[in-house]
């Protein structure tokens, strides 16, 4: 068995553990996500998140995707663990630094509302406006890595539903010939109505699925905009399941310094049950 807490940060929802004790492996953690994450199967997730102890901040963030892949850094799952560890008492003090594979974060958690400041994310190698093509459908995309990889694509218009979406995002995701790696993959509608907000949607790389918003998503989004002189420096960004606000700070000339404020619900307490997990 194994005790959690249900979370999510605007839609994007996790089972998060206090592994502070390292009871769990990362093989077993892999086969948690995998196995706990099934939906309608099980108790149905994004992914797993557990706090671990580190030598260098407060803990260290561990991510699980649905797939059983560990991921190097999730904004939103990012937001969760940071209430999480101060509502369990693993921090003492609201304001903290936590360690991902996608660099440190500082963060504040004031109730529901978190804040984060990312890891600075590098410019100087993105790839910015080029073009593409899969399945027949003609893109011009942005490339840059926030922790993990994304690459963003500005439409005038929504061509498709938001189930719709997905066979493109998987197709896009899998050009390994121009993302090693795989890749995130944002769809974004600048609004035509208010300046500096976007409307974003997400396929994500692990779930391999549309998701109802990403918090590293929204930051390449907002950066991708900058970049491309569509928006400044403070961006909304409205996703499905929610709104994420991202500052961006220039530090030196290819240095870009995140800051990513949403919304961290804390939905249930749940024991996991073996046979959740078969």
């Amino acid at each position: 068995m194994i005790n959690c807490s249900k979370m999510n940060g605007n839609g994007n929802d996790f089972l998060v553990i206090d592994n502070m004790s390292l009871a769990l492996g990362a093989a077993a953690l892999a086969d948690a996500a995998r196995l706990a994450c099934r939906r309608r199967e099980a108790i149905g997730a994004d992914g797993i998140l557990a706090a671990e102890p580190s030598e260098s901040a407060d803990f260290k963030m561990r991510l699980f995707n649905r797939d059983g892949s560990e991921g190097e850094m999730c904004g939103n799952g990012a937001r969760c663990i940071a209430r999480f560890a101060f509502e369990k008492g693993i921090v003492k003090s609201n304001d903290m630094t936590f360690e991902t594979l996608g660099g440190s974060v500082r963060a504040a958690a004031r109730g529901d509302r978190v804040t984060l400041d990312l890891a600075p994310v590098s410019v100087a190698e993105a790839v910015v406006d080029a073009h593409a093509e899969v399945d027949g459908f003609e893109f011009n995309y942005t490339f840059l890595t926030v922790g993990v990889p994304h690459a963003v694509i500005f439409e005038r218009e929504r061509s498709r539903s938001f189930a719709d979406y997905a066979p493109i995002g998987r197709a896009i995701r899998n050009r390994l010939d121009l993302f090693p790696e795989g890749t995130n993959v944002n769809f974004v509608l600048p609004s035509l109505e208010r300046t500096g907000v976007l409307d974003v949607i997400t396929y994500e790389r692990g779930v391999e699925d549309m998701t109802l918003s990403c918090g590293t998503g929204s930051t390449a989004s907002a950066i991708a905009g900058l970049l491309l002189g569509i928006t400044g420096e403070r961006v909304e960004v409205i996703n499905p399941g929610g709104v994420n606000r991202v500052s961006l700070e220039f530090s030196g000339s290819d240095l870009i310094s995140p800051r990513l404020e949403g919304g961290a619900l804390m939905i249930a307490e749940i024991t996991i049950l073996p046979e959740a997990l078969r």
